[in-house]
């Protein structure tokens, strides 16, 4: 456990600055991994946190202990809509002011658009598997969180459920500029959920000389070309069909 990002990075040698925020059970090699809160008794929905999948750093994700523009990249997976809107708003400004020109922003969450389509269009009702709590609807499900969780924090509620362009938007708003928005994401449920890549833009300077891409490129790469996100939302609009059938 550190007390910094800046005691990480020299305590495990990484070159670069970056944050998976939200991290839960989910431990990212390579990057700094931060949850808010320690597990709780009634928590079924962020996986096992034990000794060995306890994050780097404890810490509030809109207070962070690291110094302004010299982050090189955040990441949240669904994180953000555990936040009310304009709690989302000012996250995404305070990202953008930790963030080194040319730093980058992935996130990806529910989209309201999608979710609103699968309700009414998809004709059966997708349940995750029997061994997940209340075996709950995958869709519905994606409009309040685990609400069956009694926990007075809240973190476990969704709080304001964004639409991808109304997202975007926001972003371009704060300065960002958006290199990918798709529904082929790379954890939860593709084409219900989406994935957005942001750019905090490069200084002049900087675009006129040789700088070190591979962490943005790195990411953008995982989520394959036109076709294959294509093809990745298809085969899981399948496999809720799949799930709603047995």
């Amino acid at each position: 456990m550190y007390a910094s990002i800046d005691e990480w990075q020299e305590s495990t040698g990484s070159s670069k600055k970056l944050l998976h925020l939200g991290c839960g059970s989910k431990y990212w090699q390579g990057w700094c991994n931060i949850d808010g809160y320690p597990p709780e008794d009634t928590d079924t929905h962020r996986g096992t946190l034990g000794s060995e999948m306890a994050p780097d750093i404890w810490s509030d994700i809109r207070s962070i202990p690291v110094g302004d523009g010299i982050v090189d990249g955040i990441a949240t997976h669904h994180v953000l809509e555990h936040f009310y809107k304009h709690q989302v708003e000012e996250l995404v400004g305070y990202f953008y002011q930790l963030l080194k020109p040319g730093g980058y922003l992935v996130t990806e969450m529910p989209d309201l658009d999608r979710i609103v389509f699968l309700l009414r269009w998809l004709p059966v009702k997708p349940r995750y598997n029997q061994s997940m709590n209340a075996n709950r609807d995958m869709v519905l499900s994606q409009l309040y969180g685990a609400s069956w969780e009694a926990n007075e924090k809240g973190y476990p509620y969704h709080k304001y459920v964004w639409q991808r362009r109304e997202f975007c938007e926001m972003l371009r708003n704060v300065g960002y500029e958006i290199l990918l928005d798709t529904g082929a994401t790379l954890s939860h449920v593709p084409f219900r959920d989406m994935a957005i890549v942001a750019q905090k833009p490069m200084l002049l300077e900087q675009k006129e000389n040789i700088i070190d891409t591979s962490n943005v490129m790195a990411t953008l790469n995982q989520y394959g070309n036109r076709q294959a996100r294509m093809l990745k939302q298809l085969k899981s609009i399948l496999g809720m069909l799949k799930r709603g059938l047995l």
